[in-house]
């Protein structure tokens, strides 16, 4: 029998390469305002749009508010005052999803978790319009059982409520057979902690666990693997 019989995904940085999306759209949306894109504009807008998303998960701020607010503060310290950060926001989100890339080869590994037997669904903080693109266009949405979107539920991960929301719907589900995956501490981790599933962080370059992982803020996880191929052991220990 399976360990685990059913797998909560992460999707941006678990199963897709977020990186080099946001890479792309960020490139061709500054391009067709005259703004020919610099790895020094890429890193800014990237460190921006991470603390944005980390104050969303802290409850900080919303999601309506972040969308744009990213994209203004970014224009503000790159001085660039002819681009509407509402606009930008609205063709940065078709972008985003328009070119997808795989992390390690997982088309293939969810394709043969499913030949296993093993359900699998998607657990997702994304934007909903950027996220039906980025299923489709990468096969995803032909090969995942469900999609958990906040924009849909109403909550963001690591909220319990989103879980708890994404869980009624599950048919024969059973915490204690399912994982959950993901690249956040603070987002997927936090939230298999907030739900009583087990967590598995994926974890590719190694990076040390942050030093508040020693006070009440810790995050605890059953699993920590470099390479998505490490789940096959995972999941079929109970074998």
């Amino acid at each position: 029998m399976l360990k685990y019989d059913t797998i909560l995904w992460d999707l941006d940085g678990t199963l897709l390469d977020f990186k080099m999306s946001e890479r792309y759209a960020l490139g061709v949306c500054l391009e067709a305002h005259g703004v020919t894109m610099t790895e020094e504009m890429l890193a800014l807008y990237s460190g921006i749009n991470e603390k944005f998303w980390e104050r969303l998960e802290r409850g900080e701020t919303t999601k309506k508010e972040l969308l744009p607010g990213r994209f203004r503060e970014f224009f503000r310290q790159q001085g660039i005052d002819h681009i509407d950060a509402e606009e930008m926001q609205s063709q940065y989100e078709r972008e985003l999803g328009t070119k997808t890339y795989y992390v390690d080869d997982s088309y293939e590994i969810v394709k043969e978790l499913n030949a296993l037997g093993v359900k699998q669904h998607i657990v997702t903080n994304g934007i909903l319009v950027t996220q039906q693109i980025k299923m489709k266009n990468s096969g995803f949405d032909k090969l995942i059982d469900k999609v958990f979107i906040s924009d849909v539920i109403g909550y963001e991960k690591p909220r319990k409520e989103f879980f708890d929301i994404a869980f009624s719907e599950l048919s024969d589900f059973r915490k204690e057979r399912a994982l959950l995956v993901g690249d956040s501490l603070t987002s997927d981790m936090r939230g298999a902690n907030n739900t009583g599933v087990d967590a598995c962080w994926y974890n590719p370059k190694g990076k040390a666990l942050p030093a508040y992982q020693e006070d009440e803020r810790a995050v605890h996880v059953e699993y920590e693997i470099r390479n998505l191929r490490e789940l096959f052991g995972i999941v079929t220990s109970g074998e």
